[in-house]
């Protein structure tokens, strides 16, 4: 029964480790996308702002020089509502793939009790019939010589 147990237990310690390792990769993946989303959001900013400067250099007027303006804060509102939508989108994934971990890990660790919960049941169950089979035998033995010395 006990090397039983210790099984079960090392199999729930493996399942644990298992989960926790890939919450762990899915988390890593997830920042690892999000850096590059960040990456590609500076490399266009960069591109953006020698195009402006490139366009402000070319501008012969005020009227020029102010549609620049409002055409790069345009722009520049338009990518950071488009990173922070990018964000919160791999933020979410990451909480779903984590509560899928969770969720996978609590139905085997579920799985594993009511396995050893049985087991320990069939086993109590086994003893309590072995003791009263000997208990029914010892009784039997200790009345034979009463029964012996009647006769």
């Amino acid at each position: 029964m006990m090397e039983q147990q210790q099984t079960y237990f090392l199999d729930l310690y493996r399942a644990s480790i298992r989960t926790a390792a890939d919450m762990a990769r899915a988390a890593l993946e997830n920042a690892q996308r999000l850096q590059g989303q960040q990456a590609e959001v500076l490399k266009q900013a960069i591109d953006d702002n020698m195009r402006s400067a490139r366009q402000l250099s070319e501008a012969h007027s005020l009227a020029d020089v102010m549609a620049v303006q409002v055409k790069l804060a345009g722009a520049q509102a338009e990518r950071a509502a488009d990173f922070w939508s990018r964000a919160w989108r791999t933020a979410s994934e990451t909480q779903v793939a984590v509560l899928g971990q969770v969720e996978n890990q609590v139905g085997e660790l579920s799985e594993r009790v009511r396995e050893s919960v049985s087991f320990a049941t069939r086993a109590g169950e086994s003893a309590a019939a072995s003791g009263a089979d000997v208990l029914r035998e010892a009784e039997r033995k200790a009345s034979q010589p009463a029964q012996r010395k009647t006769a």
